[in-house]
């Protein structure tokens, strides 16, 4: 009977908490990369990283094969590669497309007394014999036009471990953070032979990008930018809005009737598509954006033009500018 009472006069349990869910599992995998894009997850000095677009880099798929465009740090420069996994499948290895044969040329040429020596070039970028001693024998002629102090800064320059030929980088999954882990590094020749150097990011985490970002270079930079009231570029203004101007050189314009637009993008973001011309006595067909510029700094903003001709729209390529912002 004690038994049955001390039973009886048990306190109720209280229940328990229901059950965590699981954390889902970071579904990255190196052979589905193409689609997306990665922005470098730059350390403050205090406080959290803060992603980074101007090294910003994207995967495609390409019939099975993966592709890369990255800035590599770039202000202006966009690099394309070619990528591939390692024997395990958890290293993949993006070389940049372009060998820079020429560059290279002008490396080897540098330690055999101004004489490129295409074998050398080969065992280096992994390019065609022929394709390797065309290019000798044009950097070969172009060297032999040197004179005393030139033929010394030459192999001095050449034969230097700062001279960066070819971009390359390598990529893992970390699995705890659900990012990637990217080496940076370039390519280089020194002494004859093949050396590899971590590049200015280093290794580091890179985070997903979550807006539209612009994927070409900006070589133009004579055919955009933020006018003043004399109409002449003027590379620092004060915070607010900013008026940004571009326009195309005579070659670029189109027959009578076609029509023209752009897409522009701040500081690498895409802010307006679409955006129709204006006519301009001086420069013809112009696109005129206004900008908001806050924060005090360098900004540059895109023009990704196009021209419609016949009903056929095709680029007649990117334009920017750049200002820096006072406070």
């Amino acid at each position: 009977m004690f038994f049955f009472l001390a039973l009886a006069c048990e306190m109720p349990q209280p229940p328990k908490p229901p059950a965590k869910p699981a954390k889902p599992a970071c579904e990255l995998d190196l052979a589905k990369l193409g689609g997306t894009a990665w922005l470098y997850d730059k350390p403050q000095p205090a406080g959290p990283n803060v992603p980074d677009p101007t090294a910003r880099m994207r995967f495609v798929d390409e019939a099975g094969v993966t592709k890369a465009n990255y800035t590599a740090g770039s202000i202006s420069d966009m690099f394309s590669y070619d990528c591939a996994p390692n024997e395990t499948g958890k290293i993949l290895t993006c070389l940049e497309s372009d060998a820079h044969v020429g560059a290279f040329c002008h490396a080897s040429a540098a330690v055999h007394d101004g004489v490129c020596d295409p074998a050398e070039v080969v065992a280096a970028t992994g390019v065609a014999l022929d394709v390797a001693t065309k290019s000798a024998e044009e950097v070969n002629k172009e060297l032999k036009k040197l004179k005393g102090p030139e033929i010394a800064q030459q192999r001095k320059v050449d034969n230097s471990p700062n001279n960066k030929l070819r971009s390359k980088f390598l990529v893992a999954i970390d699995t705890a953070k659900c990012v990637i882990t990217v080496q940076d590094k370039y390519q280089t020749m020194v002494d004859g032979k093949l050396n590899e150097f971590e590049n200015q990011i280093g290794t580091a985490k890179f985070v997903k990008a979550d807006a539209e970002y612009i994927w070409s270079a900006c070589k133009d930079v004579d055919s955009a930018g933020a006018p003043g009231p004399d109409g002449v570029h003027l590379p620092t203004q004060a915070a607010g809005a900013i008026k940004f101007s571009a326009w195309m050189q005579k070659a670029q314009k189109g027959a009578p009737g076609c029509t023209y637009s752009a897409d522009v993008y701040k500081d690498w973001v895409k802010v307006q598509g679409e955006l129709q011309t204006v006519d301009d006595k001086k420069f013809g067909p112009r696109w005129d954006a206004t900008v908001a510029l806050s924060e005090p700094g360098r900004h540059v903003v895109y023009f990704d033009r196009y021209k419609t001709c016949d009903g056929k729209r095709e680029p007649i390529g990117v334009a920017c500018a750049m200002v820096r912002v006072t406070e």
